[in-house]
């Protein structure tokens, strides 16, 4: 174990808040047409050692179209490019958004919805508008929301803390739900419109960031859940090679949704609409029709079948069933995501990974401690009386595979619900993690490279024990880039958990906008946001966050373990372990 620093949970206010200026914004002159911005100053943000330029100024750009409004005729089709314009375009508040509304009743993270049809844009926030020197590496984030809501324009996406570190920061908005992915027959309408959608925003920054600032030879996509299992994606995508140099994934899903199930749910839309399932007949609802639509259409979730219900609700041996018969097949619960259609998205991640599609690619991947653990609540009537070992037993697990993943959560002791909540939760997000970093130490093996990084040691520095920076070992064009884990583990907000989203704020390190508190409660603490942002802007930078890769000896970094009371800030150690042996097969 290495740098594990414990200290009271208390917060510094000290986070970034971009203040406008009131003057004149920035101009920026881009492929299509002129934007001018506006300046913001950074206050209230520490004064830290760490890698990289500091800038105390941030320009934002809000709204930028990298591709034609998606209405009329081109409704349904794959992007174009956006048409240049003469006159300057204002760039100063945030522009229209695919999402109407969210589905969620209480969202974990503030995501407002902006009316209107031009919604495929990008947000840029960059410290050095206009200087084509600055060459600065460069941050393109692609929200989350269930490939069905979210949005490019949340205030915890602002890149002003990454600004000041001296990261350019993209935000992009995308197509969702139906009109995003869902299967239209007989039509030039491709499946993953919103994929394509993605690539084009890739495109734009390739062609763009020079005049923003920053280094199209050092982008690394990011993104949160959705978001974080679009940039695996891409790594499916031939057109998006090239276009990113490193991927972020927080609480990455990858569904890969079957075609023909696409098609199945897009049939059901059609019914739900009250209209043939044809371009025409589509393009016959408006856009917040199907919007709202979709929400009834749901997919079967069949790896967490609950089996045969009881009196006192579903029954958790099944679950448990469910799910270990799940383990790396397709995830249909959610009718319209990213497809395996064999032209876009080529294969399954699993597959693309071991074939070696971005094998010199670093990935910074990892989830919250208990993500959807929230699903246990389902289960509390039904596990009032039971034994959780004897329901894992039941439900296929070996003992020594039980015992494992009790250990793996004290805390849920006297919570034996939320015992069957973690494992449905790890099989959305802990286990694929496990299973995509398998994969590509597969590759690695196969080519005869080796495990990545296996039995490099790690100082608390973050330097290799050659004291060479890990970027140039991983990152080599010879041998596989890095794959390197973390766990979120700071519990807060009113589950008491480390659940889902939590970990945005830190990451971004805006834990003084006013919605935190809302979902982490009060007083986060400023050393943790210090900690997990300072290893973001490292490994966008150099292709490494300090860490050793995981594939080696499954080291990892948690960041804020407070269960005993104390913050943990970070401690290198083995995680996902358990979720890795069940990844290869284990049971």
């Amino acid at each position: 174990m290495t740098d594990a620093r414990t200290q009271p949970a208390q917060h510094v206010a000290s986070t970034p808040i971009a203040v406008p200026t009131g003057e004149a914004g920035p101009r920026v002159n881009t492929t299509a047409g002129p934007v001018r911005g506006v300046w913001r100053d950074i206050v209230s943000a520490p004064d830290r050692v760490g890698p990289g330029a500091r800038y105390r100024r941030s320009a934002a750009f809000y709204g930028i179209p990298y591709a034609e409004a998606p209405v009329g005729e081109r409704r349904f089709m794959a992007p174009i490019q956006r048409e240049p314009w003469d006159e300057e375009r204002a760039a100063v508040v945030p522009a229209a958004t695919p999402q109407r509304g969210s589905i969620f009743t209480d969202p974990a993270i503030p995501e407002p919805s902006v009316p209107g049809d031009d919604f495929l844009t990008v947000n840029v926030f960059t410290p050095a508008p206009g200087d084509e020197d600055a060459q600065l590496p460069v941050l393109v984030w692609i929200h989350g929301g269930g490939w069905t809501s979210g949005s490019h324009n949340s205030p915890w996406y602002d890149g002003a803390a990454f600004n000041r570190d001296g990261v350019v920061t993209v935000s992009v908005a995308y197509r969702l739900g139906f009109d995003g992915y869902g299967y239209i027959p007989d039509s030039d309408a491709p499946y993953n419109r919103a994929v394509l959608d993605q690539v084009m925003a890739l495109e734009w920054v390739r062609d763009n960031i020079t005049r923003f600032g920053g280094d199209p030879g050092r982008v690394t996509i990011g993104g949160q859940s959705a978001g974080g299992g679009n940039c695996l994606v891409l790594l499916a995508v031939p057109r998006a090679r090239g276009l990113f140099h490193g991927i972020i994934s927080e609480s990455g899903a990858v569904p890969d949704l079957p075609a023909a199930r696409n098609a199945d749910n897009a049939a059901r839309m059609a019914a739900a609409l009250g209209v043939e399932p044809t371009l025409a007949g589509y393009r016959s609802c408006s856009y917040d029709a199907v919007f709202a639509a979709q929400n009834a259409v749901s997919g079967t979730g069949e790896h967490i079948d609950d089996g045969g219900a009881t009196a006192a609700g579903p029954d958790p041996v099944a679950a448990v069933a469910g799910v270990l018969a799940g383990i790396g097949e397709p995830d249909t619960g959610i009718p319209f995501s990213p497809t395996v259609d064999g032209e876009i998205v080529t294969a399954p991640i699993r597959q693309v990974l071991r074939r070696g599609d971005g094998a010199q690619v670093p990935v910074l991947a990892g989830s919250t401690t208990h993500d959807f653990a929230f699903a246990g609540l389902a289960y509390v009537e039904a596990m009032a009386d039971r034994d959780p070992r004897e329901v894992l037993i039941g439900g296929g697990m070996s003992e020594a595979m039980a015992d494992r993943l009790l250990a793996a959560h004290p805390e849920h002791a006297d919570a034996p619900h939320l015992v069957i909540g973690s494992l449905i939760s790890d099989a959305t997000f802990h286990i694929p993690l496990a299973g995509w970093f398998l994969a590509r130490a597969e590759y690695a093996e196969a080519a005869g490279m080796g495990a990545t990084g296996a039995g490099t040691s790690v100082t608390a520095a973050g330097t290799t024990n050659a004291g060479e920076d890990m970027g140039k070992a991983t990152s080599a064009v010879d041998g596989p880039a890095g794959s390197y884990a973390y766990e979120f583990s700071y519990r807060c907000g009113p589950t008491g958990l480390a659940t889902h989203c939590m970990e945005i704020p830190f990451a971004f390190d805006c834990l003084s906008e006013p919605y935190c508190e809302h979902t982490l409660g009060a007083a986060p603490p400023q050393a943790l946001a210090d900690a997990m942002h300072s290893a973001w802007v490292r490994f966008i930078e150099t292709g490494e966050p300090g860490w050793e890769p995981w594939t080696g000896r499954s080291i990892g970094r948690r960041f804020g373990d407070n269960r005993s009371g104390a913050l943990t800030v970070v401690e290198d150690r083995v995680i996902f372990d358990t979720d890795r042996d069940l990844a290869a097969g284990a049971r």
